[in-house]
């Protein structure tokens, strides 16, 4: 039904159109400062005036009307808007006349887009001219009033004609304009050469702001402060900090004293250059000069530092900044804050917001959506979504993308209807979703497996008028091919392409590895052969799903045939993992082999990866030659490497190497773990030394784990310490660790090696209620014991050795990282195996459930029969 779907969509799915229409700028024209009755009245007078003269607009009665109206603003302007809504056409002389009202009241706003409309009608379609015809009438009065009166208030025309050029990009035109009225006669004005200065920087014409700098300065154009900061701004971002730091002699000989805006410009130049630490040098100079730094010029540093990840630095400047008396803004903070976040220091990121709310600095939007960021980066959704809701209930503005991270949040987390809420929230606040946001629920049902409801949101979407980006097919597709949606996936790629949007090689590589992750690998592979020609991602893509199907042949074999696959590092370390994970030695050396003659060479966790195969494959030699070879690199192994060579020394018994590793451990100021010190002892037999072990772990102030418990118990029980071994026992219940079905087996073990079958079957109906299923080795033990006539006397007196803890509740444990696992789980795994005897039939958990709670049971010299 889905399938059938997409296809019809597909085909008869509408093209959007959107129609635009050119609209003058006169209708903003209307004042919005006078009171109802006085635009009544404007109104009445003004239509009473167009009413009256309709028949009769033309040059001469719409100029004399202005220049009548010229001393009564509002209705000039309501009188303005009333001839374009009357569809007057005006020519220079008439367009003119409302230049110079609008330069007399000063309302440059509106002035700039009456010449903007000039500028923009290249085909005279709103005008009967165009701007050059304009611009010279402007000139021409310019002159004539500069002539009668000594000055002009028509220079505001030219200084927002410039600033409407430089706007557009249009510097050329802009320039001629201020030559123009150079030769005129007329001064250039500061303002507009600033601003035009100014905008070629922003637009990156570096070479044309210094050529028309000094040009300007050749004909008569006098900079003040602000110029000169403008000139050190585009100087720095040229690179030329020299050249930058002699505008200040410049100053001085024109004898202008430089400003903290001036020194902030320069500051933030040199910042730009990667030269914050000479930024901060000059900031203490300037201080210590008693000259006034700005809270730009602080900023402007900290920004740097926090974008070469020089976080302590950073902060040393905000410290500096609040020891001069200066208060850090709300952009200092944002600043810390993301770089902070950039590195996951959460607990950081949310003390210096305390600190800054607490400063009376309110939170914004930016770095709210840093800090929800930052928290599902490091997996902690929940409390993200806890602190929105915070910050949303606070007051907070929350904008659209603050939003998106939180419905993304709610996504991962498979709560659908919440992340709908959350979208319907944003409707409420008048805030419209966009693609980004239905990206995210797509994503979201694509991962919960809900396909149809997201193709649902994908049609919503549609239908609302939004097109579909190439990240919203990608997410769609792969998520259609992960569900094993083959026939679907190819209509949303078709549909893709009717929209105009070619898939690419990242789409590709999504439906190859969703396809196999789906189950569907001769369906990926089809695809994978139909694509022509291949890039090394769609191969990655394949050797990637070959993987992920668990077909580590095939990826090898691919990998095999492709060689230059090497420079995918991801993938290939991938396939590595599976190879090492799988022990086939030979494929995962040639594929080491490959990667260390490549351009990165080898990295830590190849290397982490080759030890932890040949350890526990039990080839210490090679394991070993990895080791030593990892550390010549300049590679220092970490705790979990180190353990992982010592617990296959201790697997093959090579106590000697496994102590000298110890030492060489600590040697090199790398601290060994629980985990570390629990494979030492499972590896040790000599009492003295895994005593010796013990205490010091103890001296560390290591916690043992239950594994560690477990492997002490059984030693002692092995050694035939069964008062030890349950004081460990009861140690580890006070300290809030659960038993596991290992930890009951090595006491039940060392109770039935000693002739205790009463006890280790108390212990065992003990495992049984608290839900620990007993496994094949307990109920071994309990059917091949043969009581020892022997009495045991413990100095705790009769009956002490069964005195264990018998309320215990079940928490659940945390396992430790897969890493660690690696040598965990064999540092446990053949516990008690002395104490198994071949060939003894195995009886399974419901067998022993039905024996221990049978209601007739008969009980003998110190026997449970049936």
């Amino acid at each position: 039904m889905l399938s059938s779907s997409i296809r019809s969509t597909s085909f008869l799915l509408h093209s959007l159109t959107l129609r635009f229409r050119s609209i003058s700028s006169f209708p903003q024209f209307i004042p919005s400062d006078h009171s109802h009755s006085d635009s009544s009245s404007d109104e009445t007078n003004t239509n009473s005036l167009t009413h009256s003269s309709q028949k009769q607009l033309n040059r001469f009665t719409v100029t004399e009307t202005l220049h009548n109206l010229s001393t009564q603003p509002r209705v000039a302007l309501s009188f303005i808007n009333q001839l374009n809504q009357s569809g007057f056409k005006h020519d220079v002389v008439t367009y003119m006349s409302v230049i110079r009202l609008l330069c007399q009241y000063g309302i440059d706003i509106k002035l700039y887009h009456m010449f903007m409309d000039v500028v923009q009608d290249t085909n005279e379609e709103l005008f009967t001219f165009n701007v050059s015809d304009l611009f010279g009438a402007l000139v021409d009065e310019m002159v004539e009033e500069t002539r009668v009166r000594g000055s002009t208030s028509l220079v505001r025309a030219v200084d927002v004609l410039v600033k409407v050029y430089a706007s557009v990009g249009r510097f050329d035109e802009a320039v001629d304009t201020l030559y123009e009225v150079k030769r005129g006669g007329l001064v250039l004005s500061t303002r507009a050469c600033n601003y035009l200065l100014n905008q070629m920087i922003s637009w990156e014409k570096l070479d044309m702001f210094e050529s028309v700098y000094k040009q300007l300065k050749r004909k008569g154009f006098v900079p003040d402060v602000y110029t000169y900061g403008i000139l050190i701004k585009g100087l720095c971002r040229k690179g030329c900090l020299n050249e930058a730091s002699d505008v200040f002699k410049e100053m001085s000989e024109a004898g202008m004293d430089a400003d903290c805006f001036t020194y902030g410009t320069y500051i933030d130049g040199l910042c730009s250059n990667g030269k914050a630490d000479l930024g901060f040098q000059l900031i203490k100079s300037l201080r210590e000069s008693n000259e006034e730094v700005s809270v730009y010029a602080y900023t402007s540093v900290i920004r740097r530092f926090v974008k070469e990840s020089k976080l302590d630095e950073a902060e040393s400047v905000l410290l500096d900044m609040k020891s001069a008396g200066i208060a850090p803004d709300v952009v200092c903070y944002c600043a810390l804050i993301q770089g902070y976040c950039k590195n996951r220091d959460i607990r950081k990121v949310l003390a210096l917001h305390e600190e800054m709310e607490s400063s009376g600095i309110k939170t914004d939007c930016v770095i709210v959506s840093a800090i929800l960021q930052c928290l599902c980066h490091m997996g902690m959704l929940d409390e993200a979504i806890s602190r929105f809701v915070r910050y949303s209930k606070s007051g907070v503005f929350l904008d659209e993308v603050t939003f998106n991270i939180a419905i993304d949040a709610l996504c991962k987390l498979g709560e659908m209807e919440k992340a709908e809420l959350f979208l319907q929230e944003m409707k409420n606040r008048k805030m419209f979703p966009d693609v980004m946001h239905y990206t995210t629920l797509i994503n979201g049902y694509c991962l919960k497996q809900e396909s149809s409801i997201a193709f649902e949101l994908f049609l919503e979407m549609i239908r609302n008028g939004l097109k579909p980006d190439v990240i919203t097919y990608d997410v769609l597709a792969g998520g259609l091919s992960r569900c094993g949606h083959f026939n679907e996936t190819i209509g949303i790629l078709d549909h893709m392409q009717a929209y105009g949007l070619e898939p690419t090689s990242v789409t590709h590589s999504l439906v190859i590895e969703g396809l196999c992750k789906g189950g569907k690998v001769i369906e990926a592979e089809l695809y994978f052969n139909s694509l022509e020609p291949k890039n090394l991602d769609i191969y990655a893509a394949m050797m990637n799903g070959y993987c992920e199907a668990n077909n580590t042949t095939k990826a090898f074999e691919l990998w095999l045939s492709e060689r230059t696959l090497v420079t995918k590092r991801t993938s290939c370390l991938k396939l590595l993992s599976r190879l090492c994970a799988e022990d086939e030695t030979d494929k995962a050396l040639e594929l080491y082999k490959a990667l260390d003659a490549s351009d990165k060479g080898s990295c830590k966790i190849v290397y982490s990866k080759l030890i932890s195969m040949y350890s526990r494959v039990a080839d210490m030699g090679m394991a070993r030659r990895f080791f030593d070879k990892m550390i010549q690199k300049g590679l220092t192994p970490d705790a979990v490497t180190y353990t992982m060579m010592l617990n296959g020394y201790c697997r093959v018994n090579y106590l000697k190497e496994a102590y000298y590793l110890f030492d060489d451990m600590k040697h090199r100021g790398i601290q060994p773990d629980i985990i570390t010190y629990t494979v030492l002892l499972h590896g040790e037999g000599r009492q003295k030394n895994v005593l010796r072990i013990s205490s010091e772990i103890e001296q560390t102030g290591l916690t043992r784990d239950v594994y560690c418990y477990t492997v002490m118990i059984d030693k002692h029980c092995r050694w035939e310490n069964l008062q030890d071994a349950v004081n460990l026992f009861n140690e580890m219940i006070d300290r809030g660790i659960q038993p596991n079905t290992v930890t009951y087996t090595a006491l039940v073990c060392g109770y039935c090696s000693m002739g205790y079958r009463q006890h280790a079957v108390t212990l065992v109906k003990e495992m049984i209620s608290k839900e620990i299923e007993p496994n094949s080795r307990t109920m071994i033990a309990l059917k091949t014991i043969k009581a020892k006539k022997l009495k045991l006397r413990p100095r705790g007196g009769p009956g002490c050795l069964c005195t264990t803890k018998s309320c215990i509740s079940v928490i659940s444990f945390t396992c430790q990282p897969s890493s660690s696992s690696l040598y965990r789980d064999k540092a446990t795994e053949n516990l008690s195996g002395k104490q198994l005897m071949k060939g003894a039939r195995v009886w399974s958990f419901d067998c022993w459930r039905r024996l221990v709670y049978r209601k007739r049971t008969q009980v003998a010299g110190g026997r449970v029969e049936a």
